[in-house]
């Protein structure tokens, strides 16, 4: 925040962005601190207005909504790997495999093809679950 601040005061967009004068004096950088704390402290706001300029975006056609790239970098953290439980948990299924079966089997009617069998129930799995934060993931050095 204070390096912005310094920004405001030297670059004469920010300032015409921010309707300033050349002359007119920058606001203390705390002034922007506690306004954003406040105004944004509430999640549901930021995620509106993230929707909210999302949908201008696909009603503009700037979105081509039929692929979707996600990427993730693993952060590291502090941990105590004491903090854990063994939990048996449901084998996830991949991400729209019900969809890809439909058109696959869809796909293989028309081309007159035998028809693949249901995809088989997955066997429960032990994982670690966090006993601080249960939606984190564990991950070791040099892991794929």
């Amino acid at each position: 925040m204070r390096q912005t601040i310094k920004e405001i005061d030297v670059n004469v967009a920010y300032r015409w962005f921010l309707g300033l004068t050349l002359e007119g004096k920058v606001p203390h950088f705390m002034t922007y601190g506690k306004n954003y704390s406040r105004r944004f402290q509430d999640k549901q706001v930021i995620e509106a207005i993230f929707f909210h300029i999302l949908g201008l975006c696909l009603n503009a056609g700037l979105i081509d909504p039929t692929e979707i790239f996600v990427g993730g970098n693993p952060i590291k953290a502090a941990v105590n790997h004491h903090k854990y439980i063994n939990q048996e948990v449901e084998a996830q299924a991949k991400f729209m495999s019900a969809q890809l079966e439909r058109g696959i089997a869809k796909d293989r009617e028309k081309q007159g093809k035998k028809l693949l069998g249901l995809a088989k129930e997955k066997e429960p799995i032990s994982k670690k679950i966090s006993t601080t934060d249960p939606d984190s993931g564990w991950f070791h050095k040099g892991e794929q």
